[in-house]
Formats: C-alpha cells, structure tokens, sequence
C-alpha cells in the first residue's frame, strides 16, 4: 500500500503545488489517490491520561511492612522503659540519671527509626499505603502475597495537564478486553522523569509481578469541550502527528494535532480545529508524501541567445 501510494504520489508531482503546511490538489488528482474526508463533531469527554501499569512485586511491601512492626514494637518498648525509669526515680530516686538519660536516648532512637521507615514506606508506595495502621497494612500484604489482589505503578506517558487527578482506571489486558482497576493514590517519584504516577490496586486474575500493561485514567472534574478526529485521520510524520483539513474544493492544509482526550471513538482536540470542518481520513499518507517531496525546480524562462 505504500509503495502505492508513493508511485500515485509522483505521478501527480507535475501539477501538484506543495507547501509547507498546505497542499493542493485537483479533482482528478485527489480521485486517483481516493481521499475521502469527514465532517468534525462537537462533542465532550471526561479528562483522561494514557499510562504504562507495572505490576509490583508484593515481596517489596511485605519486607517494608515487617520493617516498620518491628520498629514500632521497638519504639513502644523503649518507650515504656523510658517512662518506667522516669518513674522510679520520681519515686524513691531508685534509678539513677545516667539509666534516665540512656532511656531516653534509646526512646529516642527507636522513634528516629521508626519515623524513618515510615518515610521510605511513603515515598515508595505513597500516602494512601503509608497512612494505614500496622493492621491494615498486614491485610493488605497478605492479600498480595495469596494472590488475591495486585497493586501497580501508572506512570503517564505525557505530561499529565495541570491540576488533573485520577479518579477511575482501567487496564488493557488486550484489544477486546480490559480490568477495571482501583486508584489508591498518587505517587510521589516517577521513573519517567514527568509528574509522579499513581498507585492502582486490582484483582489478580493472571496479572504477575512485572508485567507491563497500559491503564487508561479518568480524571475527576468536569469534561473537556472539543472536537471528535477520527483516528484515520491523524499521521504521524517526523515524530509528530498531523491532520489534513479541507480548506477549499483543491486545498489540504496540515495541522498539529494536540490531543486533549483518547476516546474509544477518536481523539478529543481543540483549536486550530472547529466543528463543522472536514478532514481527510482515507489517503493521508498520500498528502504527506506529497508534502515531503521536494518541489521540482522551475524550467529557466530566460529566452536563449542565438548559437
């Protein structure tokens, strides 16, 4: 299909005038390349964000939950030491102020401690695992650990637009089928070098630790406003995407395509395209086969001198 279409191209070469953003194309010439376009829609959708989804291995969490029970038995002990000293010397002056002092140090100590587990814990698995009691902790790792639920890291493939947060999320196991997918919270790091991702839970259901899915994010709030393009209408070209919008009976202009939405029946965009426009949706790798080659040289129309 390709080569196809570069051999219709160069044939139209010769009376086809080309630009940098917009093409032109007679009747004839656009019949031979079979374009057909579409009128855009208005329409709106829920904000939402493209993200890749690991499935984490629990074993991490497990050892970072028995991490923080043991600091925090170790913390209470030396605690209750502590206090039990201060005690005794208020009492009958039994203990002395150096017992006192290293009590307190040790007291002290295992808090340090104990804080600092529970800051790797929320840097690692963010604020809505790390404000869990030892408890609920425990409940959730053993769900992990029988197979009963997975937890993931959604990482957003773009930049997320500002202010967006995820409220739903579904995970695409292939092109027919999807888990929905619970959004714990945010993350504080990323690995992508964009905006912290999410942490998803789910039901196992064949889902491993390692695996690599991509997770479609709803966003709360309200939906966004646009147009619906189809997706045959987009080609991507030196590494960005671009649309052919009809501008008159012979004219094709190129435009940016900035999407602000992924929807099942398209992409939700804004400006430069309005409703009411129509875009090519069958033949557009021909337009920019077109665009991309190069404008034959005009014949000199000096006249010659005689020999």
């Amino acid at each position: 299909m390709r080569t196809l279409v570069r051999c219709l191209a160069a044939m139209l070469l010769a009376s086809t005038a080309v630009s940098a953003a917009a093409t032109e194309l007679d009747a004839d010439g656009q019949s031979k390349l079979g374009l057909t376009t579409a009128v855009l829609q208005s329409t709106q959708a829920p904000s939402s964000l493209t993200a890749t989804a690991e499935v984490l291995d629990p074993s991490t969490l497990a050892k970072s939950v028995d991490d923080i029970v043991a600091a925090q038995a170790a913390a209470d002990a030396s605690s209750a030491e502590y206090k039990r000293v201060q005690a005794l010397l208020a009492a009958d002056g039994n203990m002395s102020r150096k017992a006192l002092e290293a009590a307190r140090a040790q007291a002290l100590a295992d808090q340090a401690k104990l804080r600092q587990q529970q800051a790797q814990l929320r840097v690692e698995w963010g604020s809505s695992i790390a404000s869990l009691d030892s408890g609920a902790l425990r409940t959730r790792v053993d769900a992990l650990l029988e197979g009963r639920d997975v937890l993931l890291k959604a990482e957003p493939l773009t930049q997320p637009p500002a202010g967006f947060t995820a409220g739903t999320a579904a995970l695409r196991l292939s092109a027919k089928q999807t888990i929905d997918a619970r959004v714990l919270g945010p993350l504080p790091r990323s690995s992508a070098g964009l905006a912290g991702g999410w942490l998803l839970q789910a039901p196992a259901s064949g889902l491993v630790p390692g695996m690599t899915l991509t997770a479609q994010l709803q966003g709360k709030g309200p939906a966004e406003a646009g147009v619906l393009l189809p997706r045959s209408a987009v080609v991507r070209w030196n590494g960005v995407a671009w649309a052919y919008v009809v501008t008159d009976a012979t004219h094709f202009e190129r435009r940016v395509v900035q999407v602000l939405n992924m929807t099942p029946a398209g992409w939700l965009v804004g400006e430069p395209f309005k409703a009411g426009e129509k875009v090519v949706t069958r033949g557009v790798e021909a337009l920019i086969v077109l665009d991309a080659a190069p404008v034959p040289a005009e014949a000199d129309s000096a006249p010659k001198g005689d020999d």
